[in-house]
Formats: structure tokens, C-alpha cells, sequence
């Protein structure tokens, strides 16, 4: 029988409750789950900035092919700006080198949250896995036809590459990633306006370093039920994700969000660390943007 170990929703710890408000919502453990919220409009050119709150809730596994799930919840500000240079949204803050209609490439950067070893079954006795920053180099390609202004879905091609620290480690540095996703952003018909729907397809692929991390166990750490294992590099692991959200009133938008992600195939599929080929995670959010600027954005 799988182990649970479902926990009452509690709030997440403070440091991550800074970075969530400087890097909207990503995830709050270990490996990044499939859901992110949206806090800017769907307009193609959205307010320069925004300042708000939004409160999100969700439910996902620790790490893709983790057994234990958890619950965790949030109310923080956020704040985005959407400059020719600085691009603060979507769960990264980032500079942007060099932008022309097609291309973008940028450094960025994003956060990721452990948990303590004891929290998960399969990991009891080992080091917990910390509180993970990455930055890198990101190149975004905006596919279509760049010449119509209303598209009934837009697209775009994410390429990020990022070098990942342990910040409860003194940023020692812990491996590379690799997490290539296409996204599409759809218009729905007229009398839906009030609608929008986005949906994400994308994979994450480790050094051998950030496998070892999620993945290996150390001899010291073996056990009758949990052998060593050297992690290899590769796949992590394969996700489709989605999310429908609803302007309620001006300034308010309520989100759900859904991630299925899917370790079959991956390059440490045979670790005694994986105890779940598929999972899923969901989330509901509620944005309100209380400030927003006159002058728009860049896309």
C-alpha cells in the first residue's frame, strides 16, 4: 500500500513566503510541481506593473516519483514588472540581453522549496533536500504569426537553462536543469471574455549532481529496503499542466490549476527513491491586483 501521509494545510515557511512575493507562486518543495499562478491580464500588452495579494492552496507530490503528497497554502503581495530590460513574472525574475519580435534571451532566475528528509517515508534518515535557487540563461521563442495582433491562441516556445545552488547550504552549488515548455494561451469565444485558459507541455532534465540530490542514496544511507543507488543524468520527468481562471470583478481573478507529470521512462526510474510513475497536483488561487500602472508593458 502507498504511503500517504497526508498533513493538515499549514503555511509555508517564511523564507519561502519572500521568495513566492518576489517570484509570484512556483512550488513549495523540493522539485517543482506543475502550477504556477497567473497575476498579470491577458492582454497582449498588460500594465508595466502591478502590485497586489493573492492567496493560492494547493496539494502535489514532494518531488516527481515521491509517494508523499502535502498540502500547503499562502497569502502574500506580489509584484510584477514587465520592462524592456527587467521582466519580473510567471514565477522568475530575469533581465532581458536581447529581445527582437520572434527571439528573447534573458538571465533568470527562480526558487524552489525543500523538505526535511523525516517529512518523506522513502527518505527517512537521509539529508533533507533544501531550499533550491536556480539561475541562468533563458531563451523564449514566440511562435505563430508575429504580424496578427488578435490570435485565437498565442504561442511560445520556453528553453531555460539554470545552474541550481542550495541556499540552506551557503548557495553550494548542486547540479544544472534543463526545463523546455511549450505554452499556449487561448482566446475564448465572444461571451466568454470573462475566461481564460493556458496550457503548459514540458519535461525537466538533470546533470547526473541535481539527480544524486532528488534520486541517489549514498551507501551510508542504505538500507534492507532502500539499496544504494548512483543516479544517473537525464529525464526527470514529463508534465502537462493547465489552468482556467475567471475575472470576477476589475482587479480580481480566481484560478484553477491542474499538473499531471509523469516519471515512466525517466533517466532514474529504477531509484528506490521513486515510488509513483504518475501523479497530479491542483491548485486554486485568488489574485487581486490593488495598483497597476498607465503605461503598458513589454511582451
Amino acid at each position: 500500500m502507498q504511503h500517504q501521509n497526508r498533513r493538515p494545510i499549514r503555511p509555508l515557511p517564511l523564507l519561502s513566503l519572500w521568495c513566492l512575493a518576489i517570484l509570484a507562486w512556483g512550488t513549495a518543495h523540493a522539485a517543482p510541481t506543475d502550477l504556477s499562478v497567473q497575476t498579470t491580464d491577458d492582454d497582449p500588452a498588460p500594465p508595466l506593473w502591478t502590485v497586489g495579494l493573492f492567496t493560492v492552496a494547493g496539494d502535489h507530490p514532494v518531488y516527481p516519483g515521491a509517494d508523499h503528497r502535502i498540502q500547503s497554502a499562502a497569502l502574500v503581495p506580489f509584484a510584477t514588472y514587465r520592462g524592456p530590460l527587467l521582466r519580473i513574472e510567471g514565477g522568475a525574475a530575469g533581465v532581458r540581453a536581447v529581445r527582437t519580435p520572434r527571439y528573447e534571451l534573458s538571465l533568470s532566475g527562480t526558487a524552489s522549496f525543500g523538505s526535511a528528509g523525516a517529512d518523506v517515508r522513502a527518505r527517512q534518515g537521509m539529508p533533507a533536500i533544501g531550499t533550491l535557487a536556480e539561475l541562468g540563461p533563458g531563451l523564449r521563442v514566440r511562435l505563430g504569426d508575429l504580424e496578427d495582433d488578435t490570435p485565437r491562441t498565442r504561442w511560445s516556445l520556453e528553453l531555460p537553462l539554470r545552474g541550481v545552488f542550495d541556499v540552506d547550504r551557503d548557495l553550494r552549488y548542486v547540479g544544472l536543469s534543463f526545463e523546455p515548455q511549450l505554452n499556449a494561451s487561448l482566446r475564448l469565444p465572444d461571451g466568454w471574455q470573462a475566461w481564460s485558459v493556458s496550457l503548459r507541455a514540458g519535461a525537466l532534465v538533470a546533470s547526473r549532481q541535481l539527480n544524486q540530490l532528488f534520486y541517489g542514496v549514498a551507501p551510508a544511507y542504505a538500507t534492507p529496503a532502500r539499496p544504494a543507488y548512483a543516479a544517473q543524468p537525464g529525464w526527470i520527468a514529463s508534465r502537462l499542466g493547465g489552468s482556467l481562471s475567471r475575472q470576477l470583478l476589475p482587479g480580481l481573478r480566481a484560478s484553477f490549476l491542474v499538473g499531471l507529470e509523469s516519471v515512466a521512462g525517466a533517466a532514474n526510474e529504477g531509484s528506490p527513491l521513486v515510488k509513483r510513475r504518475w501523479d497530479h497536483s491542483v491548485g486554486v488561487s485568488l489574485v487581486w491586483t490593488a495598483y497597476r500602472s498607465d503605461e503598458r508593458g513589454v511582451e
